[in-house]
């Protein structure tokens, strides 16, 4: 009976988390907050915990939050300096000129376009600049929401990859183990948001006559990200396998090459080539992550690129303020939810709940590695952050499938996927696809249809997780 009554208050976070954001429909910062809260309440109160590790935990979450929210107002404001210096809507122009038909275009912008600007912004950007280039194509809002949704299919990477980076720290495994694990188990998803998307385009004619080419860009784009993680720059692989998806579909229709409007994507060029300079020249590197982690990771050169952008753009500087204070509004909330979930998870990974959890799960035996990606799955709808999610559930996923003597790194990858895919399910981001197609109020609409193919891709890697 005590052991029982342990487990529950070890599950107490994930509980409140829950029904905060599913039940009550609580704000992610508020839920947040109240699952730190249960979290440091159960450390204390129970015996089985350890209430002296709660500061160590807490201190150790702030700097993991503090590194994720950094690299998280850089790709806001990049984005945002972008849009007020006509980038963004100069590259929606281009893309629906080049591609008329738009069964082909729906294919592009999901597994080339929109992984890309998820992968160098995160935090479901990809949706705000997706959704007006499908909506130009003459999508009706819904599936110009659905389709900007689905965007997000390269979210493992996303913000460069610091969802990954939390999840590789608390699994007690480097970034680039984390990130060449998931990269693998992505490579058959990624063609099943490309048949989606023609599939929602056109139906099964949509299928019938795009189908293979929405195959073949998937696969394009779970390869570039395989290859980059395993031999370039773990950080970029998202970005590089969308950029690859990307060009390919562009090479098919080079003979519509024209007025490539190069100033709009020439702030990416300048990112990409700062990252891959910081991150693949080792003495570089070095110098780096010795001057702190002010000047260590993406958040720097996201930085840069922005002020790059404002003066490549001609950006005034009242557009910048402007620009500056969007960013910090579109922040703020996200930073809140970041930070609390962050910390709860830490507090539950240092006080010994997760343990306490992982031994519950371990009865579970061999149907555990069928309910791992589900649970995964379940913290990014919940939370809208695979940082957050990988914060909530990674200790519980990796603990119970050392007990069940698993393969942990496998078990990693699962929940960093899982979880990833389904925070594109989450109220936040879909309050996001809502407004920016004009949907606001209709969000459950989004969520019928945007459901289906990542409920396949969670049962792909459930069906994986037994048979490996």
């Amino acid at each position: 009976m005590v052991e029982v009554i342990g487990v529950l208050v070890s599950a107490l976070p994930f509980l409140v988390a829950a029904v905060g954001l599913v039940a009550l429909g609580w704000p992610a910062p508020l839920a947040g907050a109240a699952s730190l809260a249960a979290a440091v309440f159960g450390a204390v109160v129970w015996p089985g915990l350890k209430a002296a590790a709660v500061p160590g935990a807490i201190l150790g979450g702030l700097g993991t939050s503090a590194q994720v929210l950094y690299v998280l107002f850089g790709g806001l404001l990049l984005y945002n300096l972008l849009s007020a210096g006509g980038a963004v809507e100069a590259v929606s122009s281009f893309l629906g000129r080049l591609e008329p038909d738009r069964v082909a275009l729906a294919a592009g912008v999901v597994v080339g376009v929109a992984p890309f600007f998820e992968s160098v912004t995160g935090f479901g950007v990809a949706v705000v600049i997706s959704a007006p280039i499908l909506l130009a194509a003459g999508f009706t809002p819904l599936r110009a929401a659905v389709l900007a949704s689905w965007g997000q299919c390269a979210v493992p990477w996303g913000a460069l990859g610091v969802g990954t980076v939390i999840g590789a720290n608390l699994a007690g495994m480097g970034f680039g183990t984390l990130s060449d694990a998931s990269a693998l188990l992505s490579l058959p998803l990624f063609p099943v948001y490309g048949l989606s998307a023609v599939a929602l385009a056109d139906g099964w004619n949509g299928v019938r006559r795009r189908g293979a080419e929405a195959v073949g860009l998937g696969l394009v784009a779970g390869l570039g990200t395989l290859l980059t993680s395993l031999y370039l720059v773990p950080e970029l692989s998202g970005a590089v396998g969308g950029l690859a998806a990307a060009a390919v579909f562009l090479a098919w229709r080079r003979h519509r090459l024209a007025e490539v409007p190069v100033r709009a994507v020439l702030p990416y060029a300048f990112l990409l080539a700062l990252l891959a300079a910081a991150n693949g020249i080792g003495p570089l590197r070095k110098v780096f992550a010795k001057l702190g982690p002010v000047f260590d990771g993406p958040g720097l050169p996201l930085l840069a690129s922005a002020v790059f952008a404002a003066l490549l753009l001609g950006i005034s500087g009242g557009q910048a303020v402007a620009a500056t204070r969007r960013t910090a509004a579109q922040w703020l909330p996200t930073a809140g939810a970041v930070l609390t979930f962050v910390l709860a998870g830490e507090v539950v990974a240092g006080s010994g709940a997760a343990g306490l959890l992982a031994g519950g799960a371990e009865a579970l035996g061999g149907l555990f590695s069928a309910v791992s990606p589900v649970l995964a799955a379940l913290g990014g709808a919940f939370t809208g952050s695979n940082a957050a999610s990988n914060a909530l559930f990674m200790p519980l996923q990796v603990e119970a499938a050392r007990g069940l003597d698993l393969s942990a790194g496998l078990t990693a990858a699962v929940q960093n996927v899982a979880g990833s895919y389904a925070s594109m399910l989450a109220p936040q981001r879909l309050v996001l696809a809502a407004t920016a197609v004009g949907m606001l109020g209709r969000e459950g609409e989004i969520l019928r249809t945007v459901i289906a193919p990542v409920a396949v891709s969670v049962g792909l890697l459930a069906l994986l997780g037994m048979v490996a």
